[in-house]
């Protein structure tokens, strides 16, 4: 990690009301005349948020199916693209002259953090605005380099989602882009830090509506992890960034971890592979310890356990086999426990495409010595945990390609695994709210506490940000949006008896 490059609207700069307004004023005119549905929000982060202004207009002019001309350049109606382009701007500048730009506290710790820990700091947006805005916030100056609209148009470089822009960020600053972190609050800046291949992306929510749906949508986008405040991935006493090998140890927290759960009642849920069962050159040789097993079923004696895995749900039950424990296969989509099984209902219409495009990655792959495509009911796993390095970039790309062709399928990435997975409101952290709100897991508004080492826990951690404890096991040094750390599933096994001994004395 060298350096972070943030979006501007949205991330940095608190522009959104301004930009939504000034959208909603010029749109509602224009839909009133058509006789179509007013601006909404959902619009605005869809289909506007993001992207250089005509493309905008042009966005929601077909979503609503109303066709008009591009106009001159200098349009002042609201009869054409342009003009209604040029509207929507001479509001924005409007607003811009009545106020100063607010920047987000949150933005300006984590760039605080950031310089302490020697990165390099770059802010993009697709604004010809950009330079007015950050002057106006007191952030000129502030950054090693800005790639705005201005730059975009002079290069001729095409907007996002497209990573034109943000690469151009990257060799500004003398950075690869596997070693920058994007940081954005728009659909379409994350799917360009994903088609970019930027060494991690963090997906901001600040929405006020929709929050759990916008942060599913961001991480189907390509995010790695979706935060609604960027002091989640700095420490504590902000003193520098949450990376795995910062974040302070349950064992040093211990005082403070149990007092957090004085007088609470508590449920746990654990993921599978690299925290009950140690990571394996081969996943089908991935077994928990018969003492794990142990230290888990003594735990579900005292309170609620689940166990969350990417596994199928079969396997996974197999694996663990304990009777009074609730399992969720497929990253959330199948769960089962005692006198209960749920499904989204959604869920059955991936079967099909998950299973063609296991075949078509099979294919895909099959010139890669040592990559393995392995189908799920609900997913599909390529491991390249056997793959040679220097292959190691053909095969995300042979991947990328592949999902590409279907529309309701993602790519996200895990330890040494690329996961195929449906586009559908649902994942680690969806799955935790369902079992909260539905079984004995959160009966009595019990205390939840998730324990996980992958990507794909970040969901569940994210979706306990608010009420809950999240631990991850160590390994590697990315952002992280846990509260705690642990070493390896040995030590999980020392936490699960912890836990149940002072359960017990309680």
């Amino acid at each position: 990690m060298r350096a972070l490059i943030f979006d501007m609207d949205g991330v940095l700069t608190d522009t959104a009301v301004a930009h939504f307004t000034a959208w909603k004023e010029v749109f509602d005119a224009v839909l009133e005349e058509h006789g179509k549905a007013e601006f909404t929000r959902r619009d605005y982060l869809d289909l506007v948020d993001g992207v250089p202004r005509y493309d905008g207009v042009r966005n929601l002019l077909a979503s609503r199916s109303i066709p008009l001309p591009e106009g001159e350049p200098d349009d002042e109606g609201l009869s054409s693209v342009r003009g209604i382009g040029n509207a929507k701007n001479r509001r924005y500048h409007e607003w811009l002259e009545r106020n100063p730009v607010p920047v987000f506290e949150d933005a300006k710790a984590l760039m605080a953090c950031a310089r302490r820990d020697g990165l390099q700091l770059a802010v993009y947006s697709a604004s010809r605005n950009a330079e007015r805005v950050l002057r106006s916030a007191g952030l000129h100056g502030s950054f090693d380099v800005t790639v705005d609209g201005r730059v975009v148009e002079d290069l001729g470089l095409e907007p996002k989602p497209d990573p034109g822009q943000l690469l151009e960020t990257a060799s500004r600053l003398r950075c690869r882009p596997e070693d920058a972190v994007v940081l954005e609050d728009a659909l379409s800046g994350v799917a360009a830090a994903s088609a970019g291949r930027f060494g991690f992306t963090v997906g901001v929510n600040r929405q006020d509506e929709d929050r759990t749906a916008q942060r599913h949508a961001l991480r189907a986008a390509g995010a790695d992890i979706v935060t609604a405040d960027l002091r989640q991935l700095t420490l504590p006493d902000r003193s520098g960034l949450r990376r795995l090998n910062r974040l302070p140890s349950v064992w040093d927290r211990a005082p403070e971890i149990s007092e957090r759960l004085d007088g609470e009642n508590f449920s746990v849920f654990l993921d599978y592979d690299g925290t009950l069962s140690p990571i394996v050159d081969d996943y089908r040789e991935a077994t928990v310890p018969a003492e794990t097993v142990e230290a888990v079923r003594r735990l579900s004696r005292t309170c609620p356990v689940a166990v969350i895995s990417g596994r199928d749900l079969s396997d996974v039950r197999d694996r663990v086999g304990i009777q009074n424990v609730v399992y969720a296969g497929s990253h959330g989509f199948d769960i089962a426990g005692p006198d209960m099984q749920e499904r989204p209902e959604e869920a059955e219409r991936f079967l099909e495409p998950i299973a063609r495009v296991a075949d078509e990655l099979r294919e895909a792959v099959s010139d890669i010595p040592g990559a393995e495509v392995e189908q799920k009911t609900f997913s599909v796993a390529i491991h390249f945990r056997q793959v040679q390095p220097h292959d190691v970039e053909r095969l995300d790309q042979r991947v990328a390609e592949t999902v590409r062709r279907h529309e309701v399928l993602r790519r996200s990435r895990g330890k040494k695994v690329i996961e195929v997975q449906p586009v559908a409101d649902w994942d680690k952290g969806r799955a935790v709210e369902w079992l909260l709100a539905h079984t004995a897991l959160g009966e009595g508004r019990r205390f939840p506490l998730y324990v996980g080492d992958d990507l794909t826990d970040e969901d569940a951690f994210s979706a306990l940000s608010e009420h809950g404890i999240g631990i991850v096991v160590r390994g590697g040094v990315r952002f992280t949006l846990a509260d705690y750390a642990l070493e390896d599933p040995q030590d999980v096994r020392r936490f699960l008896l912890w836990l149940s001994d002072r359960e017990a004395q309680a």
